[in-house]
Protein backbone atom coordinates (compact mmCIF):
# COMPACT_ATOMS: atom_id res chain seq x y z
CA UNK A 1 0.00 0.00 0.00
CA UNK A 2 1.22 3.30 -0.95
CA UNK A 3 2.23 5.94 1.86
CA UNK A 4 -0.23 8.85 1.68
CA UNK A 5 0.83 12.33 0.09
CA UNK A 6 2.38 14.66 3.40
CA UNK A 7 1.06 18.31 2.69
CA UNK A 8 4.93 19.68 1.57
CA UNK A 9 4.79 17.13 -1.07
CA UNK A 10 1.31 17.51 -2.41
CA UNK A 11 2.68 21.31 -3.10
CA UNK A 12 5.59 20.00 -4.36
CA UNK A 13 3.63 18.30 -7.02
CA UNK A 14 1.42 20.33 -7.74
CA UNK A 15 3.83 23.52 -8.56
CA UNK A 16 5.69 20.61 -10.75
CA UNK A 17 3.06 20.37 -13.34
CA UNK A 18 3.42 22.48 -15.93
CA UNK A 19 1.39 25.25 -16.18
CA UNK A 20 0.32 25.10 -19.60
CA UNK A 21 -0.44 21.65 -21.29
CA UNK A 22 -1.18 21.29 -25.31
CA UNK A 23 -3.88 20.72 -26.45
CA UNK A 24 -5.02 24.14 -24.96
CA UNK A 25 -8.62 23.90 -24.05
CA UNK A 26 -10.39 21.48 -21.50
CA UNK A 27 -10.54 18.31 -23.06
CA UNK A 28 -8.27 16.67 -20.74
CA UNK A 29 -9.81 18.12 -17.96
CA UNK A 30 -13.33 16.94 -18.50
CA UNK A 31 -11.86 13.44 -19.11
CA UNK A 32 -9.86 13.52 -15.51
CA UNK A 33 -13.72 15.21 -14.13
CA UNK A 34 -15.49 12.09 -15.86
CA UNK A 35 -13.32 9.52 -14.14
CA UNK A 36 -13.78 10.90 -10.91
CA UNK A 37 -17.65 11.03 -11.62
CA UNK A 38 -17.94 14.39 -12.53
CA UNK A 39 -18.39 15.95 -9.08
CA UNK A 40 -18.77 19.56 -10.73
CA UNK A 41 -22.04 18.76 -12.26
CA UNK A 42 -23.66 17.94 -8.55
CA UNK A 43 -22.65 21.63 -7.65
CA UNK A 44 -24.37 25.39 -7.94
CA UNK A 45 -22.04 27.83 -9.30
CA UNK A 46 -21.76 31.48 -9.11
CA UNK A 47 -19.05 32.10 -12.28
CA UNK A 48 -16.95 35.12 -11.91
CA UNK A 49 -14.78 36.40 -14.27
CA UNK A 50 -12.70 39.94 -14.86
CA UNK A 51 -9.82 41.84 -14.92
CA UNK A 52 -10.13 43.56 -11.35
CA UNK A 53 -12.45 42.91 -8.70
CA UNK A 54 -13.18 39.86 -9.09
CA UNK A 55 -11.61 38.30 -5.95
CA UNK A 56 -13.72 41.52 -3.86
CA UNK A 57 -16.65 40.35 -5.92
CA UNK A 58 -16.51 36.62 -4.68
CA UNK A 59 -15.60 37.37 -1.52
CA UNK A 60 -18.84 39.48 -0.96
CA UNK A 61 -20.99 37.20 -2.84
CA UNK A 62 -19.52 33.98 -0.59
CA UNK A 63 -20.19 36.22 2.61
CA UNK A 64 -23.44 36.90 2.20
CA UNK A 65 -24.28 33.45 1.08
CA UNK A 66 -22.46 32.40 4.21
CA UNK A 67 -24.67 34.75 6.24
CA UNK A 68 -27.69 33.21 4.82
CA UNK A 69 -26.86 30.17 6.43
CA UNK A 70 -25.76 28.28 3.47
CA UNK A 71 -22.28 26.47 2.86
CA UNK A 72 -20.12 28.05 0.91
CA UNK A 73 -17.38 27.28 -1.26
CA UNK A 74 -14.98 29.95 -2.36
CA UNK A 75 -12.22 28.93 -5.47
CA UNK A 76 -9.72 32.11 -6.36
CA UNK A 77 -6.56 32.52 -6.80
CA UNK A 78 -3.71 33.36 -6.68
CA UNK A 79 -3.11 32.53 -3.57
CA UNK A 80 -1.86 35.82 -0.74
CA UNK A 81 0.04 34.14 2.09
CA UNK A 82 -0.85 29.79 2.27
CA UNK A 83 -1.44 27.58 -0.84
CA UNK A 84 -5.23 26.65 1.05
CA UNK A 85 -6.91 30.50 0.77
CA UNK A 86 -7.80 28.59 -2.98
CA UNK A 87 -10.17 26.66 -1.65
CA UNK A 88 -12.01 27.75 1.26
CA UNK A 89 -15.76 26.48 2.94
CA UNK A 90 -17.19 28.93 4.56
CA UNK A 91 -14.43 31.51 4.91
CA UNK A 92 -12.24 28.62 6.41
CA UNK A 93 -8.76 27.42 4.05
CA UNK A 94 -8.91 23.68 2.98
CA UNK A 95 -6.99 21.82 5.50
CA UNK A 96 -3.34 20.64 5.15
CA UNK A 97 -4.59 16.84 5.29
CA UNK A 98 -7.91 17.69 3.12
CA UNK A 99 -5.28 19.26 0.37
CA UNK A 100 -2.60 15.90 0.82
CA UNK A 101 -5.93 13.55 0.33
CA UNK A 102 -7.59 15.25 -2.94
CA UNK A 103 -4.05 16.23 -4.71
CA UNK A 104 -3.36 12.22 -4.43
CA UNK A 105 -6.87 11.30 -5.28
CA UNK A 106 -6.71 13.56 -8.09
CA UNK A 107 -3.13 12.48 -9.32
CA UNK A 108 -4.14 9.33 -9.37
CA UNK A 109 -7.40 9.88 -11.03
CA UNK A 110 -4.92 11.98 -13.62
CA UNK A 111 -2.22 9.18 -13.98
CA UNK A 112 -4.76 5.81 -14.26
CA UNK A 113 -6.70 8.06 -16.98
CA UNK A 114 -4.25 9.10 -18.77
CA UNK A 115 -5.46 12.62 -18.51
CA UNK A 116 -2.73 15.27 -18.24
CA UNK A 117 -3.66 18.74 -17.33
CA UNK A 118 -2.01 21.99 -16.15
CA UNK A 119 -1.32 22.91 -12.65
CA UNK A 120 -4.78 25.75 -12.35
CA UNK A 121 -6.88 22.47 -13.48
CA UNK A 122 -4.99 20.30 -11.66
CA UNK A 123 -6.26 22.91 -8.96
CA UNK A 124 -9.45 23.40 -10.32
CA UNK A 125 -10.52 19.53 -10.38
CA UNK A 126 -9.17 18.97 -6.68
CA UNK A 127 -11.78 21.76 -5.41
CA UNK A 128 -14.56 20.58 -7.42
CA UNK A 129 -13.93 17.02 -5.71
CA UNK A 130 -13.53 18.79 -2.31
CA UNK A 131 -16.68 20.92 -2.69
CA UNK A 132 -18.76 18.09 -3.48
CA UNK A 133 -18.03 15.92 -1.10
CA UNK A 134 -18.08 18.20 1.73
CA UNK A 135 -21.85 18.87 0.48
CA UNK A 136 -21.64 22.56 -0.36
CA UNK A 137 -24.84 24.40 -1.06
CA UNK A 138 -23.05 26.90 -3.56
CA UNK A 139 -20.39 27.46 -4.88
CA UNK A 140 -18.06 30.93 -5.83
CA UNK A 141 -15.91 30.24 -8.82
CA UNK A 142 -13.48 32.65 -9.99
CA UNK A 143 -12.01 32.70 -12.70
CA UNK A 144 -8.15 31.96 -13.34
CA UNK A 145 -7.90 33.68 -16.32
CA UNK A 146 -9.66 34.52 -19.37
CA UNK A 147 -13.02 33.20 -19.06
CA UNK A 148 -13.66 30.82 -22.79
CA UNK A 149 -10.69 28.85 -22.18
CA UNK A 150 -10.30 28.89 -18.71
CA UNK A 151 -10.10 25.50 -16.74
CA UNK A 152 -13.32 26.82 -14.55
CA UNK A 153 -15.22 27.00 -17.78
CA UNK A 154 -15.30 23.20 -18.15
CA UNK A 155 -18.55 23.40 -16.01
CA UNK A 156 -21.79 23.08 -18.27
CA UNK A 157 -24.18 25.35 -16.25
CA UNK A 158 -24.08 27.98 -13.76
CA UNK A 159 -26.78 29.70 -11.60
CA UNK A 160 -25.21 33.40 -12.48
CA UNK A 161 -22.28 34.68 -14.60
CA UNK A 162 -21.11 37.95 -13.85
CA UNK A 163 -18.57 39.68 -15.77
CA UNK A 164 -16.42 42.15 -13.38
CA UNK A 165 -14.10 45.11 -14.43
CA UNK A 166 -12.76 44.49 -17.40
CA UNK A 167 -8.71 46.09 -18.43
CA UNK A 168 -5.59 45.14 -19.84
CA UNK A 169 -3.76 42.09 -18.45
CA UNK A 170 -2.44 38.80 -19.33
CA UNK A 171 -2.11 40.67 -23.02
CA UNK A 172 -0.39 37.88 -24.06
CA UNK A 173 -2.82 35.22 -23.98
CA UNK A 174 -5.88 37.28 -24.20
CA UNK A 175 -6.00 39.85 -27.10
CA UNK A 176 -4.51 43.24 -26.97
CA UNK A 177 -7.25 45.02 -27.09
CA UNK A 178 -10.44 45.86 -24.70
CA UNK A 179 -12.51 44.32 -26.95
CA UNK A 180 -10.66 41.06 -27.56
CA UNK A 181 -10.30 40.81 -23.84
CA UNK A 182 -13.75 41.41 -23.10
CA UNK A 183 -14.61 38.34 -25.60
CA UNK A 184 -13.02 35.81 -23.83
CA UNK A 185 -14.40 37.33 -20.43
CA UNK A 186 -18.03 36.94 -22.17
CA UNK A 187 -17.16 32.90 -22.66
CA UNK A 188 -18.04 32.21 -19.40
CA UNK A 189 -21.65 33.20 -20.47
CA UNK A 190 -24.19 30.41 -20.78
CA UNK A 191 -26.90 29.47 -23.17
CA UNK A 192 -30.33 30.68 -21.65
CA UNK A 193 -28.21 31.70 -18.75
CA UNK A 194 -28.15 34.91 -16.25
CA UNK A 195 -25.65 37.75 -16.49
CA UNK A 196 -24.75 40.83 -14.32
CA UNK A 197 -21.53 42.62 -15.37
CA UNK A 198 -19.90 45.68 -14.21
CA UNK A 199 -20.96 48.86 -15.95
CA UNK A 200 -17.89 48.60 -18.56
CA UNK A 201 -18.25 51.80 -20.35
CA UNK A 202 -17.66 51.35 -24.25
CA UNK A 203 -17.30 47.51 -23.93
CA UNK A 204 -21.46 47.16 -22.77
CA UNK A 205 -22.75 47.14 -26.40
CA UNK A 206 -19.86 44.31 -27.15
CA UNK A 207 -21.14 42.54 -23.41
CA UNK A 208 -25.34 43.11 -24.45
CA UNK A 209 -24.58 41.64 -28.39
CA UNK A 210 -22.31 38.51 -26.66
CA UNK A 211 -25.74 38.28 -24.11
CA UNK A 212 -27.98 38.74 -26.40
CA UNK A 213 -25.93 35.79 -28.69
CA UNK A 214 -26.73 33.63 -25.85
CA UNK A 215 -30.26 34.09 -25.37
CA UNK A 216 -29.17 34.97 -21.58
CA UNK A 217 -30.42 37.52 -19.46
CA UNK A 218 -28.50 40.56 -18.68
CA UNK A 219 -28.07 43.35 -15.81
CA UNK A 220 -25.59 45.35 -15.45
CA UNK A 221 -24.86 47.25 -11.83
CA UNK A 222 -25.51 50.87 -11.68
CA UNK A 223 -23.24 53.83 -10.57
CA UNK A 224 -22.54 52.90 -6.21
CA UNK A 225 -21.58 55.87 -4.28
CA UNK A 226 -19.06 55.41 -1.81
CA UNK A 227 -19.61 57.46 1.99
CA UNK A 228 -17.46 56.98 4.92
CA UNK A 229 -17.90 53.24 6.05
CA UNK A 230 -20.34 52.13 3.10
CA UNK A 231 -21.98 53.12 0.06
CA UNK A 232 -25.41 54.04 -1.13
CA UNK A 233 -26.47 52.21 -3.95
CA UNK A 234 -30.00 52.76 -5.72
CA UNK A 235 -30.66 55.44 -2.46
CA UNK A 236 -30.41 52.55 -0.01
CA UNK A 237 -27.20 52.66 2.56
CA UNK A 238 -25.15 49.93 2.67
CA UNK A 239 -22.46 49.49 5.14
CA UNK A 240 -19.01 47.75 3.45
CA UNK A 241 -15.79 46.61 5.92
CA UNK A 242 -13.69 46.47 2.16
CA UNK A 243 -11.90 49.83 2.74
CA UNK A 244 -10.56 51.42 -1.05
CA UNK A 245 -12.80 53.54 -3.55
CA UNK A 246 -13.43 50.80 -5.99
CA UNK A 247 -15.33 48.47 -3.57
CA UNK A 248 -18.52 49.79 -3.93
CA UNK A 249 -18.60 49.59 -7.10
CA UNK A 250 -17.73 46.01 -6.74
CA UNK A 251 -20.26 45.66 -4.03
CA UNK A 252 -22.81 46.93 -6.45
CA UNK A 253 -21.74 43.95 -8.42
CA UNK A 254 -22.32 41.92 -5.85
CA UNK A 255 -25.66 43.19 -4.92
CA UNK A 256 -27.03 42.94 -8.41
CA UNK A 257 -25.88 39.01 -8.05
CA UNK A 258 -27.95 38.17 -4.69
CA UNK A 259 -30.77 39.92 -6.24
CA UNK A 260 -30.07 37.28 -9.03
CA UNK A 261 -29.71 34.16 -6.49
CA UNK A 262 -33.52 35.36 -4.77
CA UNK A 263 -35.39 35.61 -8.23
CA UNK A 264 -34.24 31.88 -8.46
CA UNK A 265 -35.42 30.77 -4.98
CA UNK A 266 -32.62 31.47 -2.71
CA UNK A 267 -33.32 32.26 0.30
CA UNK A 268 -31.34 35.50 1.60
CA UNK A 269 -32.76 38.20 3.58
CA UNK A 270 -31.65 41.92 3.77
CA UNK A 271 -30.10 41.34 7.08
CA UNK A 272 -28.37 38.70 5.74
CA UNK A 273 -26.75 40.89 3.11
CA UNK A 274 -25.89 43.52 5.34
CA UNK A 275 -24.02 41.47 7.44
CA UNK A 276 -22.20 40.03 4.64
CA UNK A 277 -21.03 43.55 3.54
CA UNK A 278 -20.32 44.49 7.19
CA UNK A 279 -18.24 41.23 7.72
CA UNK A 280 -16.61 40.36 4.36
CA UNK A 281 -12.80 39.96 4.63
CA UNK A 282 -10.66 40.20 1.14
CA UNK A 283 -6.46 40.63 1.96
CA UNK A 284 -4.25 42.85 0.61
CA UNK A 285 -7.25 45.13 -1.38
CA UNK A 286 -6.64 48.25 -0.08
CA UNK A 287 -6.15 46.69 3.61
CA UNK A 288 -4.38 48.68 6.36
CA UNK A 289 -2.13 46.02 8.26
CA UNK A 290 -1.09 49.28 10.71
CA UNK A 291 -2.30 52.46 11.55
CA UNK A 292 0.04 53.86 8.65
CA UNK A 293 0.51 50.70 6.62
CA UNK A 294 -1.83 49.87 3.49
CA UNK A 295 -1.47 46.20 1.30
CA UNK A 296 -2.58 46.44 -2.02
CA UNK A 297 -2.04 44.09 -4.70
CA UNK A 298 -2.62 46.35 -7.56
CA UNK A 299 -0.72 44.85 -10.40
CA UNK A 300 -2.10 45.79 -14.03
CA UNK A 301 -2.54 49.77 -14.76
CA UNK A 302 -6.70 49.34 -14.18
CA UNK A 303 -5.49 48.17 -10.26
CA UNK A 304 -3.18 51.14 -10.12
CA UNK A 305 -5.07 53.82 -10.80
CA UNK A 306 -7.85 52.88 -8.73
CA UNK A 307 -5.39 52.63 -5.85
CA UNK A 308 -3.94 56.02 -6.74
CA UNK A 309 -7.46 57.25 -6.40
CA UNK A 310 -7.84 55.51 -3.03
CA UNK A 311 -4.89 56.87 -1.88
CA UNK A 312 -5.39 60.97 -2.67
CA UNK A 313 -8.76 60.14 -0.81
CA UNK A 314 -6.60 59.90 2.13
CA UNK A 315 -5.10 63.34 1.35
CA UNK A 316 -1.69 62.13 3.50
CA UNK A 317 1.74 62.37 2.56
CA UNK A 318 2.60 58.85 0.33
CA UNK A 319 5.90 56.48 0.46
CA UNK A 320 5.04 53.46 -1.78
CA UNK A 321 7.14 49.88 -1.46
CA UNK A 322 7.13 48.37 -4.95
CA UNK A 323 8.26 45.42 -6.74
CA UNK A 324 6.65 44.21 -10.11
CA UNK A 325 6.70 41.52 -12.86
CA UNK A 326 8.39 42.03 -15.71
CA UNK A 327 5.45 40.21 -17.42
CA UNK A 328 3.37 43.35 -16.78
CA UNK A 329 3.30 46.76 -18.30
CA UNK A 330 5.62 47.97 -15.42
CA UNK A 331 6.35 51.27 -16.84
CA UNK A 332 3.15 52.56 -17.39
CA UNK A 333 2.14 51.22 -13.49
CA UNK A 334 4.68 52.78 -12.58
CA UNK A 335 4.73 56.26 -14.55
CA UNK A 336 0.77 56.30 -13.37
CA UNK A 337 1.66 55.90 -9.39
CA UNK A 338 4.89 57.49 -8.73
CA UNK A 339 3.96 61.12 -8.96
CA UNK A 340 1.61 60.86 -5.89
CA UNK A 341 4.49 59.34 -3.73
CA UNK A 342 7.22 61.81 -1.83
CA UNK A 343 9.59 58.53 -1.49
CA UNK A 344 9.39 55.12 -3.49
CA UNK A 345 11.33 52.19 -2.24
CA UNK A 346 12.08 49.39 -5.24
CA UNK A 347 12.35 46.08 -4.16
CA UNK A 348 12.08 42.24 -5.29
CA UNK A 349 10.03 39.29 -4.61
CA UNK A 350 12.08 36.10 -5.10
CA UNK A 351 10.97 34.67 -8.24
CA UNK A 352 12.21 34.40 -11.94
CA UNK A 353 9.45 36.95 -13.34
CA UNK A 354 10.31 39.53 -10.88
CA UNK A 355 11.24 42.72 -12.34
CA UNK A 356 14.79 44.15 -11.56
CA UNK A 357 14.32 46.96 -9.15
CA UNK A 358 17.44 48.69 -10.75
CA UNK A 359 14.71 49.57 -13.51
CA UNK A 360 12.34 50.45 -11.34
CA UNK A 361 14.73 53.16 -9.88
CA UNK A 362 15.64 54.19 -13.42
CA UNK A 363 12.34 54.88 -14.42
CA UNK A 364 11.42 57.18 -11.43
CA UNK A 365 14.89 58.90 -11.66
CA UNK A 366 14.13 59.87 -15.00
CA UNK A 367 10.47 61.19 -13.40
CA UNK A 368 13.03 63.62 -11.26
CA UNK A 369 11.46 61.68 -8.33
CA UNK A 370 13.03 60.45 -5.17
CA UNK A 371 13.78 56.54 -5.54
CA UNK A 372 15.65 53.74 -2.80
CA UNK A 373 16.34 50.58 -4.25
CA UNK A 374 16.71 47.67 -2.09
CA UNK A 375 16.25 44.10 -3.17
CA UNK A 376 16.03 42.67 0.55
CA UNK A 377 12.04 43.46 1.82
CA UNK A 378 12.54 43.37 5.26
CA UNK A 379 14.48 46.42 4.41
CA UNK A 380 12.98 47.73 2.07
CA UNK A 381 9.75 48.33 4.14
CA UNK A 382 12.00 49.64 7.32
CA UNK A 383 13.21 52.15 4.91
CA UNK A 384 9.61 52.88 3.87
CA UNK A 385 8.07 53.33 7.40
CA UNK A 386 11.15 55.61 8.66
CA UNK A 387 10.83 57.73 5.42
CA UNK A 388 6.76 58.13 6.36
CA UNK A 389 6.86 59.79 9.37
CA UNK A 390 3.25 61.39 10.00
CA UNK A 391 2.32 59.89 6.18
CA UNK A 392 1.40 56.46 5.28
CA UNK A 393 3.44 53.58 3.28
CA UNK A 394 1.66 51.99 0.85
CA UNK A 395 2.94 48.66 -0.89
CA UNK A 396 1.94 47.85 -4.35
CA UNK A 397 2.82 46.32 -7.54
CA UNK A 398 2.82 42.59 -6.84
CA UNK A 399 0.25 40.03 -5.45
CA UNK A 400 3.40 38.26 -4.28
CA UNK A 401 4.76 41.69 -3.02
CA UNK A 402 1.83 41.77 -1.06
CA UNK A 403 1.63 38.48 0.48
CA UNK A 404 5.61 38.42 1.91
CA UNK A 405 5.04 42.08 3.47
CA UNK A 406 1.56 40.90 5.24
CA UNK A 407 3.14 38.29 6.88
CA UNK A 408 6.11 40.26 8.16
CA UNK A 409 3.71 43.22 9.46
CA UNK A 410 1.14 41.05 10.98
CA UNK A 411 4.14 38.78 12.58
CA UNK A 412 5.24 42.21 13.92
CA UNK A 413 1.76 42.89 14.91
CA UNK A 414 1.50 39.50 17.11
Amino acid sequence: MSVQMNYNEALSYIHQIPKFRRPLGNENLSKLLKAMGNPQDGLKFIHVAGTNGKGSTSAMIAEILKQSGYKTGLFTSPFIEVFNERMRIDGINISNSDLSVYTERVKNAMEQNNAPVSEFAFVTAAAFLYFYEKQCDFVVLEVGMGGKLDATNVISESLVSVICKIGFDHTQYLGNTLEEIALEKCGIIRRGGTVVSYPNGSLNSLIKDYAKKMGAELIFAENAEGEKNGFIYKEKKYPLSLKGAYQPQNAAVALEVIDVLRKKGVNITDNDVLEGLKTVRWVARFEFVADNVIIDGGHNIDGIKALKKSLLDLNREIVLVTAMMADKDFEACIREIAPIAKTIVATEVDMPRCLDADIIGDIVRGMNKDVIVNTDIDAALKIAVNAAKGGVVCVCGSLFLAGEARKKFLKKEK
